[in-house]
C-alpha cells in the first residue's frame, strides 16, 4: 500500500514527497509535517515505526478493519449451521476431519 495523501491535510502527494525520518509518513511540505507533529504524531511515531513503518502499519490497520467488518456481516449467515465437510467426512482410522483447517474448527480441523 503506497500512501498517496498527506497525513496532515489529505492532499494528493507526489512520489518524492517529504516524509517523517523515523516512520516514513508522507507530507505535502515541512509546514504540514510540523503541524501533524504538534497534533499528536509524536505519540504515534514510534508505534508506526515498530509496526513496519507507515505503509505496512496502515495496510495492516485497514486489513484488520476489513476482517472485523466481514466477520460481523457473516456472523448472522453461519449462526447455527453445521459444517458437513469436517463432521461427515471423517478418516476411518483417526476419526479426524479430512479437511485440515476447516473454517468451522479453525486450525484444529
Amino acid at each position: 500500500m503506497i500512501l498517496t495523501t498527506c497525513a496532515a491535510c489529505a492532499a494528493p502527494l507526489a512520489h518524492n514527497a517529504p516524509r517523517c525520518v523515523r516512520c516514513h509518513v508522507r507530507y505535502c511540505d515541512a509546514t504540514c509535517q510540523h503541524d501533524h507533529w504538534r497534533r499528536g504524531h509524536k505519540q504515534m511515531c514510534k508505534k508506526i515505526h515498530r509496526g513496519g513503518n507507515a505503509e505496512q502499519y496502515y495496510a495492516e490497520k485497514k486489513y484488520k478493519e476489513a476482517v472485523a467488518e466481514a466477520v460481523e456481516k457473516c456472523a448472522g449467515d453461519t449462526k447455527g449451521q453445521t459444517c458437513y465437510i469436517c463432521t461427515e467426512a471423517l478418516h476411518w482410522k483417526t476419526k479426524e476431519g479430512l479437511v485440515r483447517g476447516c473454517s468451522c474448527r479453525g486450525t484444529a480441523g
